[in-house]
């Protein structure tokens, strides 16, 4: 490609994970290398620059290189410039991607300037750039072993790791890897032990914090939290205080670790091979009140295993109708029965964001199963109008997904066959250069736009796979209700679509397919 000027985005990267600490790495000397390369090549003019301070080559999931791939879609630039490969990324397979495909798709030069590589030329350092990204792949992989090494051998010496000091604490200013005491919410933790210990349950703490306008952990770890109500004390942060060993001087860590260097997602480590460490710190609560919390906790915690991650059938069904958040269902213990509430009343009570819609469960379940009962009853004459009702009207969504992403994959065949026949055109000289080009673009856009809802529905579709089991036949459904059998789950998923109760405890059903 020839342009008289190109538009350049200037792309620097830094990472301390990445073993990028050397002074020639800085960001203010790769932004004058790469200045000083634009000042001896008249033809490129800067339009941005893209900085990514702290972030790992290992992934793409960094805030300006996805702002340089917004710029590039939308035509802003047609040429990105970095020191060398390595700030592009050292992920062997991805930073391939890009330069060798997404950047020559787009009509994007791309320049490494150390390395040599500019790819709308032809050099012999091209030819070596699979071998460079290979070894920058490779030394991402080392370095990462080399942390992990470290952090492992850290840990087990009793050096503090994490990233947040737990409530309570905060780094040593002359040892980061110390914690000492914070003055300022040390004495919160003290005062949720001794509210503990003293008979009040953590709902009741978490009450009397958040009246008292005490900020909570979320708001004073991140100021602009956008979590629900960061404001209000919850009995689990509560919880996962008067658990917390930490304030009793101890060091609980490698407890997960990432799966590899490439991925942020983590495993749990098996607890025989924790970091622990006693006496690493001083302590905020005694050995005998935290025990004392530990033996309250549990007995609080002591109901029927039985009711623990039951399966109800009307589990995601059921709505609050006054403020639209889910009914969740837990069992009552002074009562001893299953009930169902909103969500938000159960979270929130005290601060007025919803009233009570407290229900009986079981009652709720039956009063279902006999409208729905009711409701089939009308077509017991004529089963088989109910039968074709569902069939037709409750069609199976993940059926549709499948018949339009193979109606997608016939349009892209029939796409990349017109492309084959405007190469060839031209080619034949039927169409000039600047005509096949034309259309030749509008057909790669249509191909692109066919892939991003291609790639929508494959995630639907995905979806749809892991949360819904299989359906049971129509038939079937309509058989177990009307001989009065047990109904399960999968029943009352093919049949209803949400249900609505408000604080008079009025039930509405909206039902998955239309009443005749």
């Amino acid at each position: 490609m020839i342009n008289n000027t190109y538009k350049v985005a200037l792309y620097i990267r830094l990472s301390r994970e990445d073993g990028d600490d050397l002074e020639s790495e800085s960001i203010t000397n790769q932004r004058n290398l790469l200045l000083n390369y634009i000042k001896a090549n008249n033809t490129l003019k800067v339009i941005d620059e893209y900085v990514d301070d702290g972030y790992s080559g290992g992934n793409f999931n960094r805030p300006s290189f996805k702002r340089l791939i917004l710029d590039i879609e939308m035509k802003k630039i047609n040429c990105v410039i970095t020191k060398d490969l390595s700030r592009l990324g050292r992920d062997y397979i991805e930073t391939g991607r890009y330069i060798e495909r997404y950047f020559p798709e787009h009509n994007i030069r791309y320049i490494a300037v150390n390395d040599s590589i500019d790819t709308f030329i032809e050099s012999s350092s091209s030819d070596l750039m699979p071998f460079r990204l290979g070894m920058n792949d490779m030394y991402a992989k080392d370095i990462s072993k080399k942390v992990k090494s470290t952090l492992l051998a850290l840990k087990r010496s009793g050096k503090y790791c994490g990233s947040t000091p737990p409530f309570g604490y905060r780094r040593d200013p002359l040892d980061k890897h110390h914690l000492i005491i914070d003055p300022d919410t040390a004495p919160i933790v003290k005062r949720i032990f001794m509210l503990y210990v003293k008979g009040y349950s953590s709902n009741e703490i978490a009450e009397i914090l958040t009246k008292e306008k005490i900020p909570t952990p979320i708001l004073l770890k991140v100021r602009h939290s956008k979590g629900e109500h960061p404001e209000i004390w919850k009995h689990t942060s509560i919880n996962n205080i008067l658990k917390n060993k930490t304030y009793i001087g101890s060091l609980l860590q490698h407890r997960s670790e990432s799966i590899n260097y490439k991925t942020k997602k983590r495993k749990i480590i098996p607890e025989e091979e924790w970091c622990v460490i006693n006496n690493a710190h001083e302590a905020i609560i005694d050995a005998n009140t935290f025990l004392l919390a530990q033996k309250i906790r549990e007995k609080a915690n002591n109901y029927s295993k039985e009711r623990r991650n039951v399966s109800y059938n009307l589990s995601g069904l059921v709505y609050c109708k006054d403020c639209g958040a889910r009914m969740t269902i837990s069992f009552d213990k002074k009562r001893n029965r299953v009930s169902m509430n909103c969500n938000n009343y159960r979270k929130f009570s005290k601060y007025k964001i919803c009233s009570s819609h407290y229900m009986n469960y079981d009652k709720l379940e039956e009063i279902i199963c006999l409208q729905i009962r009711n409701l089939i009853n009308k077509y017991v004459k004529k089963k088989e109008t109910f039968r074709k009702i569902i069939d037709e009207e409750s069609y199976d969504p993940k059926g549709e997904v499948v018949k339009k992403l193979r109606q997608i994959d016939n349009k892209i065949k029939v796409l990349k066959r017109k492309q084959d026949q405007l190469y060839d055109d031209k080619f034949k000289g039927v169409i000039d250069v600047l005509t096949y080009k034309h259309l030749f673009t509008n057909v790669k856009l249509e191909i692109k736009e066919l892939r991003l809802k291609e790639k929508r529905l494959k995630m639907e579709k995905k979806e749809m796979e892991n949360n819904y089991l299989e359906e049971e036949t129509s038939n079937k459904i309509i058989d177990d209700f009307l001989d009065f059998k047990n109904p399960t789950k999968e029943m009352f998923l093919k049949i209803i679509d949400k249900i609505y109760i408000d604080k008079e405890k009025n039930i509405d059903i909206y039902y998955s397919f239309k009443e005749h």
